[in-house]
């Protein structure tokens, strides 16, 4: 039996699709959409965990809606589906399992803001 192909941390075409769209006038474009979603993010995941805290379902799922969108603009797929997940639950009721989705989140950001770096470090 095969194992299943990893999920990729970044989506790299989404990468080089902003770099071309800032062209020769905003070469630096993906790299500043990137980071203000990491730093975006930052905010976002304490507003998830002060959710979490209250058990707001309505903040919980409005907030992960909103970084899932955010991180699909930046190809941040990983973060994507987990968002996605994390606003099922919220939108369901089972606050109690969305715990566990806002720790992975908070992995997967990392792991973003890691792959942002190594890809700085190699331009």
């Amino acid at each position: 039996m095969s194992q299943p192909h990893p999920e990729p941390v970044l989506d790299l075409s989404v990468l080089a699709a902003l770099r071309e769209l800032g062209g020769v006038d905003e070469p630096g474009l993906a790299d500043e959409l990137m980071q203000l979603f990491l730093q975006d993010s930052l905010r976002r995941m304490s507003t998830l965990e002060d959710a979490l805290a209250l058990g707001d379902r309505v903040a919980l799922a409005r907030t992960a809606h909103t970084l899932r969108s955010s991180s699909t603009n930046v190809g941040a797929l990983r973060v994507a589906r987990i968002c996605t997940e994390l606003e099922t639950i919220a939108r369901e009721g089972e606050v109690r399992d969305a715990a566990f989705r806002v720790r992975e989140l908070a992995r997967a950001i990392a792991a973003v803001r890691e792959a942002h770096g190594q890809l700085r470090r190699a331009a």
